[in-house]
């Protein structure tokens, strides 16, 4: 739908004829007066928001001197910018958690071969120190075994 704008000096919007195409077309031929196409988002209730662009007769946001479809388009440039900025940081992310796990997986081994050694050792020395208190550290047989067999299955019993 086409409308008819009048600007101020300073390039607000201070008329509008918005009845019909008809209507704008004969208000566009009156000195000061601009026929544009009407954008969906614009409302005579916000009419300080907006202005026309001179190198196309677009209405246009005054703080961003776009219309509201070339506004979203650089939005979605930007967030598509802001994407691509975070998926090399996630890839970033990734190959230094990569590297700690790797760091982790070596000290657990690393660790568990001292746990090893370590527990070896203790055995030694309580070998070693049973043996000075006069402790035999060989475990014992039982002396008897007794088996039952029963219905249900066997029973076996140490004594």
């Amino acid at each position: 739908m086409k409308i008819s704008i009048k600007l101020d000096t300073n390039k607000n919007i201070i008329g509008i004829n918005n009845t019909n195409d008809s209507a704008a077309e004969n208000q566009s031929k009156i000195k000061g007066w601009l026929l544009v196409e009407s954008d969906p988002a614009f409302s005579i209730d916000n009419k300080e928001l907006w202005t026309v662009r001179e190198s196309d007769n677009k209405l246009v946001h005054i703080s961003t001197g776009l219309t509201p479809d070339e506004e979203t388009k650089v939005s979605l440039v930007e967030l598509t910018k802001d994407q691509l900025k975070d998926s090399l940081t996630k890839d970033q992310l990734q190959m230094a958690l990569t590297t700690l796990t790797k760091e982790y997986i070596e000290d657990k081994a690393n660790s568990r071969m001292v746990t090893t050694e370590l527990t070896n050792r203790i055995a030694e020395l309580t070998i070693k120190l049973d043996k000075v208190m006069g402790i035999d550290p060989t475990p014992t047989t039982p002396s008897e075994v007794k088996s039952v067999a029963t219905v249900d299955g066997a029973v076996i019993s140490a004594q």
